[in-house]
């Protein structure tokens, strides 16, 4: 039986799961705002009903993201929104249920506290500095601004304040924003400080935010993990989280079909051409563009080159993509490495490169330009191979080193001659000398058979 009752359960929660509620809080004062994170893994394109949840709550910002994932082999789709909510009055509010195409949520309680005046304030102030409550440590993140443009980077800045020697037992963990690009911009940097007689040191430490979607998005602060050495706490580590932000994102400065949309205060465009004497047709030689846009993810950089010429062969040989920070700012940098082969003679226009962009310090669109290139390309020179060089070379040998031609046959035929008639006089001495070897021993054998 009570097998029966856990597999219902069991089943009766896979089904509700589809659906699921969630906050960053529960209990805040009247005034602040919540983020109400809502889940659904089978929205098939439908959107939240808001019709309860505004009776108690004002939306004052929100965002989608929408994530793919496989199961079993199948595709599916995780949707995620993201809600700014900030009460309409104090006492104990409820969420309701949130319903994403036919399948409901949780309802949550949110407690919401009106704040009280003068005496209390000052209590709340008072018992705030409690190292107790506080562990000594005070954290701070602030925002470089509150509105920007999609791509545009905001600077998250958090500031540690704690005794001095404490700082190297925190852990930090960044912020985070669902559907954005988090990037540490330097490693951090500690300066001291005496409070009241007391050694402290401040650590700094920021991120690099990048979103691009048209909303309000609410920041799920960085956290500080650590161990309370002072006040001899061991059994779990600690928790801190920075104040809750929140930032714009509004429309583009201007529309464009590029593309690309590059707000910056500042983009270098350079290039480098290798250097040659003569351009023949035929050769080939190697161009580097370069961008370096300041305060933008090197990602997020367009392609420069023009890959396709009617009188050159273009090929894309390297491409570097690197983000680079220089005095606590970021600075995304993109090459390109294009080998031209020329194949015709000779003038050879290149059209000038045009990198359309949004100067966020004068709200201006701007265009950095590398201006037209001309190249004159002569023809290439008459191959000579291997055989016609030796023919050529021999040839000249022979009409420096030998006399004229009518002695040559002479010469040539007196030469062998020489060598003819010595070959016979010694044919003819091989001959007699035989001649007399045979005669001599003829006569000897006559003689001795005279004799007996």
């Amino acid at each position: 039986m009570h097998l029966i009752v856990l597999l219902s359960l069991l089943i009766s929660f896979q089904i509700n799961a589809s659906v699921t509620a969630s906050v960053d809080q529960k209990r805040i004062n009247y005034g602040q705002s919540i983020q109400l994170n809502l889940k659904s893994d089978n929205a098939a394109g439908k959107t939240p009903n808001l019709t309860l949840l505004k009776r108690s709550f004002k939306i004052i910002g929100s965002s989608k993201v929408s994530r793919p994932y496989i199961v079993n082999g199948q595709r599916r789709t995780k949707t995620l929104w993201f809600y700014i909510l900030q009460p309409k009055h104090a006492g104990t509010l409820t969420i309701p249920p949130m319903t994403v195409n036919r399948e409901k949520s949780s309802a949550i309680s949110i407690k919401v506290i009106q704040k009280r005046r003068t005496k209390s304030n000052a209590v709340t102030k008072k018992s705030v500095n409690i190292p107790s409550n506080t562990h000594n440590i005070i954290v701070q993140a602030s925002l470089n601004k509150k509105v920007l443009y999609p791509n545009e980077m905001l600077v998250y800045q958090l500031t540690i304040n704690a005794p001095k020697g404490s700082t190297n037992n925190i852990k930090v963990t960044p912020p985070f924003i669902a559907g954005a690009i988090i990037l540490p911009l330097a490693t951090p940097t500690f300066e001291q400080s005496k409070i009241r007689g007391k050694e402290r040191e401040i650590r700094h430490q920021s991120f690099a935010i990048f979103a691009q979607e048209i909303a309000i998005y609410q920041i799920d602060p960085a956290q500080l993990v650590f161990s309370d050495v002072e006040n001899s706490i061991a059994v779990k580590p600690i928790t801190l989280k920075a104040n809750n932000l929140h930032f714009e994102i509004k429309a583009k400065g201007n529309q464009t079909n590029l593309g690309y949309w590059l707000p910056s205060p500042k983009i270098h465009l350079t290039q480098y051409i290798e250097p040659y004497k003569d351009l023949n047709q035929g050769d080939t030689i190697r161009r580097t563009i370069t961008l370096e846009a300041q305060g933008l993810d090197a990602d997020s950089l367009p392609l420069m080159s023009a890959m396709t010429h009617e009188s050159i062969n273009m090929s894309l040989e390297d491409v570097s993509v690197e983000n680079i920070i220089k005095d606590g700012v970021l600075i995304g940098k993109r090459s390109e490495t294009v080998a031209m082969t020329f194949n015709t003679q000779g003038s050879v226009n290149i059209d000038p490169v045009d990198i359309h962009w949004w100067n966020t310090r004068l709200d201006q669109a701007r265009v950095a330009t590398l201006s037209a290139q001309t190249f004159n390309v002569i023809k290439a020179p008459a191959i000579i191979t291997n055989a016609s060089n030796k023919t050529l070379n021999n040839n000249q040998k022979s009409s420096v080193a030998t006399p004229p031609p009518v002695n040559t046959p002479t010469t040539k035929t007196s030469d062998s001659t020489e060598k003819l008639l010595s070959e016979n006089q010694l044919n003819a001495i091989i001959a007699l000398l035989f001649i007399l070897l045979v005669a001599t021993t003829t006569g000897w054998l006559v003689s001795s058979r005279k004799k007996r």
